[in-house]
C-alpha cells in the first residue's frame, strides 16, 4: 500500500472517530452545566463531574430490562454524570440523555437522588408541541419521587402507555409525554449500570455526613 493511500485511510478513520465523539457528546452533555445544575438544585454551591463509557455491554443490559426501547448506537461512548454539591456534600446527580422524536432530537436533564429516584427534570432542547404541559406540576408529579420500577409500571410489556391517569394528565401532549417517560427510564437504567460504583461511594459520603 502506498504512503498516499495509507494517509487517506488514516484521515478517514480520524474523521469517523471525531464524528462519533461529537455525536456522543450531543447525546449526553450539559450545554450550560452551571445554569442547569443550579436550576435543578437551587441549594447547591458547587458540582463535579464523573465520566464513564457507555459500551455495548451496557446497551445489552438496558435492552434486557427495556426491550422495546433500546439505546441507539449513537448513545454509546463517553458520558458525564454531574454531582450537585453543598459544602462538599453530595445532594444528588444530574444526567442528560437525548431521545429521537418526530420533532427532532430532544435533550432532557434529569435530577436524581442517590437512591435513583427522580427529583426533577428540565428540557435542555425541545422543539416539541406540549413542552408546557410536560413541565407543569401535574405531569411532573407522575414522575417525581419514583424509581425505574415504579415508572416502568406505566408501560405494558410492549412498551405502550397503559396507565389512564398518565394519559389524562398528559392531555394533548401524549406523544411527548411518552418520549419523556422512555427517556427517564433509560436514564435511570444507564445511571445505575454505568455509575454503580461511584453512586455507592456518593451514598457512603452522604450517610457519613448525616452521622457527623
Amino acid at each position: 500500500m502506498s504512503i498516499k493511500s495509507t494517509t487517506i485511510i488514516l484521515v478517514i478513520i480520524l474523521s469517523l472517530l471525531s464524528s462519533f465523539e461529537v455525536t456522543s457528546k450531543a447525546f449526553c452533555a450539559l450545554r450550560d452545566p452551571v445554569a442547569q445544575i443550579y436550576h435543578l438544585y437551587p441549594q447547591a454551591d458547587n458540582y463535579r463531574s464523573i465520566v464513564r463509557t457507555i459500551d455495548e455491554q451496557t446497551r445489552h443490559r438496558v435492552l434486557d430490562q427495556l426491550p422495546n426501547h433500546q439505546l441507539h448506537t449513537d448513545e454509546l461512548g463517553r458520558h458525564t454524570l454531574y454531582v450537585a454539591l453543598k459544602q462538599g456534600k453530595p445532594l444528588g446527580i444530574v444526567h442528560v440523555r437525548s431521545e429521537q422524536s418526530r420533532w427532532g432530537l430532544i435533550e432532557i436533564a434529569w435530577a436524581l437522588d442517590l437512591d435513583l429516584n427522580v427529583l426533577d427534570f428540565n428540557f435542555q432542547r425541545s422543539r416539541a408541541l406540549g413542552n408546557d404541559i410536560v413541565l407543569n406540576k401535574p405531569f411532573k408529579s407522575l414522575l417525581i419521587g419514583k424509581d425505574f420500577k415504579h415508572l416502568n409500571q406505566y408501560l405494558n410489556p410492549q412498551g405502550e402507555i397503559i396507565n389512564q391517569t398518565f394519559n389524562d394528565v398528559a392531555q394533548n401532549a401524549k406523544e411527548l409525554s411518552k418520549v419523556v417517560l422512555i427517556n427517564g427510564l433509560k436514564t435511570l437504567l444507564v445511571t445505575k449500570i454505568a455509575w454503580a460504583g461511584q453512586i455507592k461511594t456518593l451514598k457512603a459520603q452522604r450517610n457519613a455526613a448525616k452521622d457527623s
